[in-house]
């Protein structure tokens, strides 16, 4: 018998950055940037159907936007080698020119287009 799914969902992990403090028992509304997929888990429900989970890590370069109701505070990107820093540059590029490219293919045709150069 083939199991059909019944929800998709997302767990999240990691940590990041930020450039103030957040207060306790707070609610905040969260927009991520680079988070990454680890792994896809099934969780069998015993009814026939699973729950898909994907395990989304967040990195110290991830973007994140903690809003609540007066301000957006925002991660700061902890970048720790040279290539880390022109990976996220290439993806500022990426989002500020809106390309019809996915971000990894922007990422290789502009890696492409540096080492070319050099």
């Amino acid at each position: 018998m083939e199991l059909t799914i019944n929800e998709n969902q997302i767990k999240l992990s990691g940590k990041c950055n930020v450039l103030s403090g957040l207060k306790n028992d707070k609610e905040y509304d969260l927009t991520i940037s680079n988070a990454q997929v680890v792994k896809i888990e099934e969780d069998p429900l015993g009814n026939g159907t699973y729950n898909r989970v994907a395990k989304l890590k967040i990195s110290e370069l991830s973007e994140v936007n903690i809003i609540s109701e007066k301000e957006i505070i925002k991660s700061k990107p902890k970048i720790k080698t040279q290539s880390q820093a022109l990976r996220w540059k290439i993806e500022q590029k990426w989002q500020d020119t809106g390309s019809d490219l996915d971000k990894e293919d922007f990422y290789i045709k502009e890696m492409s287009r540096i080492i070319t150069e050099y």
